[in-house]
């Protein structure tokens, strides 16, 4: 155990807690997040929510020319609604199964009545039957328009979100066990390279069940490249530059949302746009060779030569020195480290009681605000088509902000749960208010109001995501914090499979999902706050309160009073210039407690003439 102790901090004592050589290896991995994000969002880009007048019914034997008439044909007698003499809605969606049925004849030439002619027969109620093919005249070739992804099957959509998000799950559980026999380096490399094959297949596929599918095993790589990355950043980073580092490892995600739309303005293909994003990993690939393994990997596989050659490399960039007996160190903490690295059982970290319902609710707390994170931007197609560029940087923006918040309640406040639940259950109560922006006012500037609404409330989820990034381990003894995170991580992957359907409610009112989204939040401030019970911050110190410069004044008189006097006691000279010097500053804490103080102040002089009188007694002995 002894050993154990002189050599569990070796590989920390040598590379620090931050340094040029963690910097290299944290901007790379940092730089992996932004085309995992462009992966993930660019569904709002490549499938678009098609608008009115964007396509039409088309049966499949027929072939009509786009033109006015086809546009009045098309229509059912649901729908036959003039509003203006000039406008008047059109269902692009159904055809009449009567016409369709008795009147079409195919066969006959031009023997045939049209199947959107209303059949002339005295009957009150006719049967409607959604269209299974239609004619697109958008400019932008989406994947609405190559596989028909509207009026019913626009549920498809969310169902390619929802395998992305399955893929994630599948991969970060491969991931996790692929760790114990691939190194993290190694990992990033894979996902790498697997992203830019089975994403580059993603876009060039002519069948959507093949799209979902290669869409689903990119997310997986995508899976495989951020857990590497995440084992290593905490593997070589220490102190409050590992909290730094960990909350920030969002950051890039949001610098990737803001530059999405500038890369999608360039196209005018989905499947150009996915062997972009795919292929911009092959500059990562290159890079990669900079990226630093995880040392203490390396050494519970009993590869002390790596190890070693990474630490006096990690020693040379952040100039430290190093121990003359360092290989011999490291030997001795490998086998500690393979003697210590029994697996922790999933149920262990059930075992108490009180703690339970706190990993619950820490559960569902990761579960919404992974929903919120992820299926907001996605929604923001529900904002409209015209201004989707805009609002997804602004989106990105806010996550920005909101990262930088959470790092701010992280490492300056007590209660970092209670005031992430504050800010969260404000931001999902304000925005409630959305329903009273006037849909009688100017387009561009309903989605401007809207969109205020949007951005308070991605901000504060993304405060408190960060929160729940960095503190969620706390909750648990050290050597089960891995497996709290997994168990999480896969619990909100799992509730994220189904949330893409949020889309669905788009059909009662495009206001449906972002209600949705503020409920969630309420509950997950909610849980926030509960989490505040028994877990705070409590190596941050509290703040005292401010005096007023006359509380100084008369605080200061005295206590300055009480050092002169203990001065012109009898004591020697000497003690009393150390005297002077230990006592001409105080902390505003102490200025508040005087009574505490001058007690402190009285046990150390008395200590001092003790240890005075006890080298006298020596002296005279001598």
């Amino acid at each position: 155990m002894n050993s154990f102790k002189s050599t569990e901090d070796i590989v920390q004592r040598v590379t620090g807690n931050f340094g040029r050589w963690q910097l290299r290896s944290i901007i790379l991995i940092f730089l992996c997040k932004i085309p995992t994000a462009w992966f993930m969002a660019c569904i709002i880009y490549t499938a678009p929510t098609a608008q009115k007048g964007h396509y039409y019914c088309r049966p499949s034997p027929l072939e009509i020319s786009r033109n006015s008439s086809w546009i009045r044909v098309s229509q059912s007698p649901l729908s036959d609604i003039q509003r203006t003499d000039r406008e008047f809605q059109v269902d692009a969606c159904h055809m009449y199964e009567h016409s369709l049925r008795e009147n079409f004849k195919f066969t006959h030439g031009t023997n045939y009545t049209n199947p959107f002619t209303r059949p002339q027969i005295n009957q009150t109620h006719f049967n409607i039957i959604p269209c299974e093919h239609f004619e697109h005249n958008s400019d932008y070739e989406s994947l609405v328009t190559q596989f028909d992804l509207v009026c019913s099957r626009e549920l498809l959509v969310s169902v390619t979100q929802s395998f992305h998000a399955l893929g994630a799950l599948i991969g970060g559980l491969i991931a996790i066990t692929a760790l114990k026999y691939i190194s993290p380096r190694c990992l990033m490399l894979y996902g790498m390279l697997g992203q830019i094959v089975c994403g580059n297949l993603t876009g060039l596929v002519s069948t959507f069940a093949l799209h979902v599918y290669y869409r689903c095993l990119t997310s997986m790589f995508c899976a495989f490249m951020y857990t590497a990355g995440q084992y290593i950043l905490s593997d070589v980073t220490g102190g409050k530059a590992k909290t730094i580092v960990i909350t920030l490892f969002e950051l890039f995600w949001s610098i990737g949302l803001i530059l999405l739309p500038g890369i999608s303005i360039f196209f005018d293909s989905w499947s150009h746009l996915y062997v972009v994003i795919s292929s911009s990993l092959v500059i990562l690939v290159f890079l990669h060779k900079w990226i630093s393994d995880s040392p203490r990997w390396l050494l519970r596989q009993n590869k002390i030569e790596k190890a070693l050659q990474l630490l006096l490399e990690s020693a040379a960039f952040n100039n430290r020195e190093i121990p003359l007996d360092l290989e011999e160190q490291l030997k001795a903490y490998s086998r500690c480290l393979q003697q210590n690295a029994r697996p922790i059982k999933y149920w262990h970290i059930w075992t108490k009681k009180e703690l339970r319902k706190y990993i619950i609710a820490i559960h569902w707390a990761w579960a919404i605000a992974t929903i919120l994170y992820n299926v907001m931007i996605l929604m923001i197609r529900s904002l409209g088509v015209k201004h989707i560029h805009v609002n997804t940087a602004c989106l990105g923006f806010s996550e920005m902000l909101g990262v930088f918040l959470g790092l701010y309640l992280i490492l300056y406040t007590r209660h970092r749960w209670l005031w992430s639940g504050y800010l969260v259950l404000t931001s999902g109560f304000i925005t409630y208010f959305i329903w009273l922006v006037p849909s009688s006012i100017k387009e561009t500037r309903r989605v401007g109001y809207e969109m205020i609404f949007w951005i308070i409330l991605k901000l504060a989820n993304s405060a408190s995501l960060s929160v729940l990034t960095t503190c969620s381990g706390e909750l648990v003894p050290l050597e089960q914090r891995p497996v709290l995170m997994i168990s999480i991580s896969s619990f909100s992957r799992f509730c994220l499979i189904f949330a893409p359907f949020i889309s669905i409610t788009t059909k009662i009112h495009f206001l449906i999902p972002i209600t949705i989204f503020a409920s969630l939040a309420l509950s997950n401030g909610v849980l926030m706050c509960f989490m505040n019970i028994n877990f705070w911050n409590e190596q941050q110190v509290k703040i005292p309160k401010i005096p007023t410069p006359n509380t100084y004044r008369r605080k200061s008189s005295m206590i300055l009073l009480q050092r002169q006097s203990s001065v012109t006691s009898g004591k020697n000279s000497t003690h009393s210039s150390d005297d002077v010097s230990n006592h001409l500053t105080i902390s505003i804490t102490d200025l508040w407690h005087l009574d505490q103080y001058f007690q402190s102040v009285q046990e150390t002089e008395s200590n001092s003439s003790e240890d005075n009188s006890t080298k006298v007694m020596q002296m005279e002995k001598f």
